[in-house]
């Protein structure tokens, strides 16, 4: 099975997704949905926590994104991502994309302290996207409050699901509100400030 990148100067390329379930790649509808009100991701860092594939951040690196940082934890979702990144640094030579392997929440609280090194400029254009499996709420919530806690002025992006993930009740119980939403079933984006 694969999946395409749908804009930019990668589009139409296929990456690879992990046989099983391993990974639950954001849907096409709901990428497209996404990526139609962002189509120039110019000067835009992509943090892609839980990135499996990696598609959402393959896609701003493709619609040029100047930073592509991925995080996966599976060892085996991780072979396929290193696939997929190989394979677009091919066809984007100048692309900057860092993939690191480990567990979501231990890899944020470093990379916030890296971050509050960073110029203004770019931590403002910064856009972490947290899209663990649905039924991690726990993990969306340990991320949630480690974002909340730091000193984090970029967009923040959730992925999720109305019946399996967590919801805007609990996402707003942490401190934040939606702002911007993109649908696609029961699935969702949501831009999500404090």
């Amino acid at each position: 099975m694969s999946i395409q990148i749908l804009g930019g100067r990668a589009s139409g390329h296929a990456l690879f997704v992990p046989k099983g379930d391993s990974t639950r790649p954001t849907t096409v509808m709901l990428r497209r949905r996404f990526f139609d009100a962002h189509q120039d991701c110019s000067g835009l860092t992509f943090v892609d926590i839980c990135a499996g594939t990696g598609a959402m951040g393959l896609e701003a690196i493709s619609r040029g994104a100047s930073e592509l940082v991925a995080v996966e934890k599976s060892k085996q979702v991780f072979k396929i991502l290193k696939t997929n990144t190989d394979a677009i640094t091919k066809k984007i030579p100048d692309a900057n994309i860092r993939i690191d392997i480990g567990s979501a929440d231990t890899w944020l609280e470093r990379f916030l302290r890296i971050y509050k090194t960073w110029d203004e400029e770019k931590k403002s254009n910064t856009y972490i996207y947290i899209d663990p499996p649905y039924e991690m709420k726990d993990l969306y919530k340990k991320c949630l409050k480690q974002i909340e806690e730091s000193d984090f002025i970029g967009t923040l992006w959730i992925e999720s699901d109305r019946q399996k993930g967590i919801t805007e009740k609990e996402v707003n119980a942490i401190g934040f509100t939606f702002e911007k939403v993109y649908k696609q079933g029961t699935s969702f984006i949501a831009r999500v400030s404090s």
